[in-house]
């Protein structure tokens, strides 16, 4: 790779080009902010196997189910959950594979260099 002194006015207008529209990136924050939430985090880590409901999110947290219906509306209108209804109950469930795709990577990396949350990571099967 170049040192940045290397490139010439051209070069930088060329990757200049390349680089993602403001508004791309501000989307792009908003969403990765979703998971700076240990509580999301939380409720994330529940649904990556289970479907449940927000009483037995609730109940597993020890939240009230205002705090947990909360983070949910949040999640959904991110698109990271999806819900349903099965009789009377509305099941939460993750969207899809990329949110367990992130969730993992995330684990992953922050368990590299610390052995609690390395033992913590292995405790759940990840």
């Amino acid at each position: 790779m170049k040192s940045k002194y290397a490139y010439s006015s051209t070069e930088l207008e060329d990757i200049k080009k390349k680089l993602l529209s403001g508004e791309t990136f501000y989307k792009l924050a908003n969403f990765y902010s979703l998971f700076g939430d240990s509580t999301r985090l939380r409720i994330i880590s529940l649904l990556f196997e289970h479907e449940l409901c927000v009483n037995d999110i609730a109940t597993i947290l020890d939240m009230s189910q205002s705090a947990v219906s909360h983070q949910l509306a949040v999640l959904r209108k991110q698109d990271i959950v999806d819900y349903y209804r099965k009789g009377k109950q509305v099941l939460y469930n993750l969207s899809d594979n990329h949110i367990k795709d992130l969730f993992k990577t995330g684990l992953e990396h922050t368990s590299e260099k610390d052995e609690e949350i390395y033992k913590d990571k292995k405790k759940q099967g990840f």
